[in-house]
């Protein structure tokens, strides 16, 4: 059977992943943007009970960047994006507690003052509000260093800039609180500091500020306030002279860890970590971990719980790398435990945390498989510092393609989903040629949620996505998008809300092209008898015998 010159494409785009079983559906985010351009993961983060947001530098012409926020259902189901475009920009978002998200867009136009502003969408990522960050007199806002939502969807903004000050200017700090419409309930202006670099709120609503300013250095002083923005005072903490940042988080009691990177000696770098007491403004602890040559900081962070992981690369004069998870004692601030991860020949290299509210935890990153090539991998730890499993991302060294995962959360049924990066390699000039993006989630073996055939019990997949809609208050909709489940698949296979407008044929392909089953469609939910299928990889295609118009789905086979 000779293959369609459309489904080759096909097949070539959907076999730049894994065939894995624990990959449960694939999401393609792709914005088409030509080299030296391309498409890019930022973050995902939990939405409502059953959706998500991601976010993706999409394209950019010249200086201008457009950046897109998406949420999909939890069934790897797209089901709205928003898009935002500035001068060489950059977007940070967070999910309120509300069904609201909240967007920073950050831009830098040149020959004129950047520009900041805050999005408020509503669960259909709908504009509610948005508030253009300003500060009277004529004051200049450099950067917004830090962008914070406490329990009550309030928000936070703390950065620095400057204002007139006679024949020259005067360089400030400020910090701005707004409520969750964007309105604004107050804000400071510090004449006397040049950098408020962190913010957390307690809780309660007592707001901490970190100050690193440049002319006391190595001192760092916390500023705090009430929710009401009274000045409450502050506190200066001496670190070593040979730091380099300083970042700051905050446990559930209130208690401040101010940590970043530092050099030791001429040749050694570590991490440094002080706890302080919420209520004493003393330092519980002063340590540092991890000096050697190379050493550098990725990400510190806490779970529910309050304890302490640590993720750190060391360069090797030899060239090689490897990567360090640690685990800290919140209490004393001493190591715990500690693994080495080495990235080598068909070896790791991790970039990000993702932290749980059971015993387990998730590492991020990219496993290398061939020089300049590697493929998304995930490890899982117990939180005891014991190796637990994990899971391999998308791979796909024969199309020469390298796979990154870069962000990600666990679902309420305790699955993974992640975003992440690929990119076309060029093995002749040692370049990339091409950039896109992509959402995933890994299965654990067992059918959860969404893709548990239970869901046939309660009615059909439209009935049950109107019943999830009623549940999280969003607003179902509409048109209903095309729903394969469950994947990986067993023996039956359902497909839902199929448009018997656009598609009468139905055909199950192998990923060589071969077409193994054929029927037509006469309703827009079907069952289809897969027990014949071995384990592996297929394609569901849709047909319509009048315009030729298809659509693909990848599924997995696996008992």
């Amino acid at each position: 059977m000779k293959t369609p010159n459309h489904l080759l494409l096909w097949l070539l785009l959907l076999i730049t992943f894994s065939a894995s079983a624990q990959v449960q559906w694939y999401q393609n985010q792709d914005g088409q943007n030509p080299p030296p351009g391309g498409t890019f993961s930022s973050c995902a983060q939990k939405f409502t009970p059953y959706s998500f947001i991601a976010c993706y530098q999409w394209s950019s012409n010249g200086p201008e960047y457009t950046w897109k926020i998406s949420k999909s259902h939890i069934n790897g189901t797209e089901q709205r994006s928003f898009y935002l475009t500035g001068t060489w920009a950059s977007v940070e978002m967070k999910a309120g507690r509300y069904n609201a998200v909240y967007v920073l867009l950050r831009s830098f136009p040149a020959d004129t003052d950047a520009v900041f502003k805050v999005y408020k969408l509503d669960s259909n990522l709908v504009v509610r509000a948005v508030r253009q960050i300003s500060l009277p007199n004529h004051f200049s806002i450099f950067n917004v260093n830090a962008f914070e939502a406490d329990r009550l969807d309030n928000i936070y903004l703390v950065g620095d800039g400057q204002y007139p000050s006679g024949d020259s200017y005067a360089q400030a700090s400020f910090i701005i609180k707004t409520d969750k419409h964007l309105s604004v309930r107050w804000t400071k202006i510090d004449s006397l500091a040049t950098s408020y670099t962190g913010i957390r709120v307690e809780p309660g609503g007592r707001v901490a500020v970190l100050e690193d300013q440049p002319s006391s250095f190595p001192d760092l002083k916390v500023r705090k306030y009430t929710s009401t923005g009274f000045y409450l005072g502050s506190r200066t903490y001496t670190t070593d002279p040979g730091r380099f940042n300083a970042l700051m988080q905050m446990d559930d009691d209130g208690n401040i860890f101010l940590y970043g990177g530092k050099s030791v000696g001429d040749t050694a770098q570590a991490l440094y970590l002080f706890k302080i007491s919420r209520n004493s403004g003393n330092i519980v602890f002063a340590k540092t971990h991890f000096a050697a040559p190379g050493i550098q900081l990725h990400q510190l962070a806490m779970d529910n719980d309050g304890r302490l992981f640590t993720l750190l690369t060391q360069y090797q004069f030899s060239g090689e790398q490897q990567t360090l998870v640690s685990r800290i004692h919140q209490v004393n601030g001493n190591l715990l435990w500690s693994r080495n991860y080495n990235y080598a020949a068909d070896s790791n290299l991790l970039s990000r945390l993702v932290i749980t509210e059971d015993d387990r935890f998730f590492v991020l990153g990219e496993r290398r498989n061939a020089d300049y090539l590697s493929k998304g991998v995930v490890i899982r730890l117990k939180k005891n510092g014991q190796q637990d499993g994990g899971y391999n991302g998308p791979d796909s060294i024969a199309w020469h393609r390298s796979h990154a995962l870069i962000d990600g959360f666990a679902d309420r049924n305790g699955q993974l989903v992640i975003v992440g990066n690929t990119n076309d390699f060029d093995p002749q000039t040692y370049s990339s040629t091409y950039f896109r993006a992509f959402a995933l989630r890994f299965g654990n073996g067992q059918h959860h949620g969404c893709d548990d055939k239970s869901i046939l019990a309660k009615g059909t997949a439209e009935e049950e996505v109107l019943t999830m809609a009623a549940e999280t208050g969003e607003e179902p909709l509409e048109p209903m998008k095309l729903v394969v489940y469950p994947n990986p698949v067993q023996d039956e296979l359902f497909v839902s809300n199929i448009d018997r407008g656009e598609f009468d044929q139905l055909g199950i392909y192998s990923m060589q092209g071969a077409q193994l089953q054929k029927q037509a469609v006469s309703n827009k939910n079907i069952r289809i008898d897969i027990s014949s299928l071995s384990n592996g990889v297929y394609l569901l295609i849709l047909r319509s015998s009048a315009t030729m118009k298809e659509k693909s789905v990848k599924f997995v086979v696996s008992r």
